[in-house]
């Protein structure tokens, strides 16, 4: 059903059989005199069911690049039909290419603004870029159109839990503040009205430092959003710690330098962790004996593989190192472990 979101992203024979073109060569629009030209316009809407069958077919099979010049001849035979970009925004996922799988996502909304899946594709493109808050956007769009699109839904919180995340909080504490404020922004709002999260920190945890970025290169990097006071290298722990001059310029670069490349590495950054321990909000939930337990709050730390080589992150909320990860990143596990927060 064209216009419905029910899509979980490994049911796909049903979702894409779905977009697959009714197409035929009325006899009644059919021209008199059958000219080369004229026959050649009466094949070709058999000729875009044969390359979207073929498309199907190798992304089953798991040839995702294979699919994708499928689909890019189906959009050469008819450049009108979302359902295409679509789909191929789909593949671009797959291959974890997703500025081309975005680019397709929005030529998709272009051509069909009220076509729930094409705001999937854009936030899905989107979360794979690490543009949180945009993806938040996106998949809210899709749950206008589809209000029972479970998928959008999921991904929903996952973007919320994940820009909380990349603010220092822990994940398992930012769905249960999410399941109390429902938005990252009045998770926010609440833990200023309590005066526990000011955020006047000056300082930054940066991660994701290799033996290639030389404090210069930190220098260069971050001075342009203030006077820095003063940095601190760990190669031992592949980190670094940056000290503004006030907690205005670290905020802006906090949320600017998220996921640069530096190094042949991305950034990863968030408030140190003692500075967190401090100041962010207690969680209590009461236990089935009737006492309250307060949540610790650790820093972000790796988890062990799944699987042998899969990386954890990956099959939960989201991997921040990408295609850097040293864990293998399987297209179909993705999010597969996620918990959704329960009401």
């Amino acid at each position: 059903m064209e216009s419905s979101c029910h899509e979980d992203e490994m049911e796909e024979e049903e979702q894409w059989t779905a977009v697959l073109p009714r197409i035929k060569c009325s006899p009644k629009s059919a021209p008199a005199l059958r000219t080369k030209e004229n026959k050649s316009n009466c094949q070709l809407p058999h000729r875009i069911s044969e390359e979207v069958m073929q498309g199907i077919e190798m992304f089953e099979q798991g040839q995702y690049s294979q699919a994708v010049d499928r689909f890019t001849e189906a959009i050469h035979c008819d450049p009108k039909d979302h359902r295409f970009y679509g789909n191929r925004s789909y593949c671009y996922w797959c291959l974890e290419q997703y500025s081309s799988a975005l680019a397709d996502a929005q030529k998709s909304i272009q051509l069909a603004p009220n076509w729930p899946k094409g705001y999937f594709r854009k936030g899905s493109a989107l979360m794979g870029l690490k543009r949180y808050s945009e993806a938040e956007k996106a998949m809210e769009q899709v749950l206008k159109l589809d209000q029972d699109c479970k998928e959008a839904s999921s991904k929903l919180l996952t973007s919320r839990v994940l820009q909380l995340m990349e603010l220092g909080f822990e994940e398992r504490q930012s769905k249960v503040l999410l399941e109390k404020f429902t938005t990252v922004q009045a998770v926010i709002a609440a833990s200023e009205a309590q005066g526990k999260r000011k955020l006047k920190c000056r300082s930054l945890w940066v991660g994701n430092i290799t033996f290639e970025v030389t404090e210069k290169d930190l220098v260069d990097l971050f001075k342009t959003f203030g006077e820095i006071e003063s940095i601190k290298v760990l190669y031992e722990r592949y980190c670094a710690f940056i000290n503004f001059k006030n907690a205005n310029m670290a905020a802006k670069a906090l949320v600017k330098l998220q996921g640069v490349e530096l190094g042949n590495s991305k950034l990863v950054m968030r408030y140190p962790d003692r500075w967190m321990q401090q100041t962010l909000p207690s969680t209590e939930r009461t236990s089935a004996a009737g006492t309250q337990q307060s949540s610790a709050v650790p820093g972000f730390r790796r988890r062990a593989p799944v699987n042998g080589d899969e990386c954890y992150y990956w099959r939960t909320t989201g991997c921040f190192y990408g295609d850097k990860c040293r864990f293998k990143h399987i297209p179909e596990q993705y999010g597969r472990d996620k918990k959704l927060c329960q009401p």
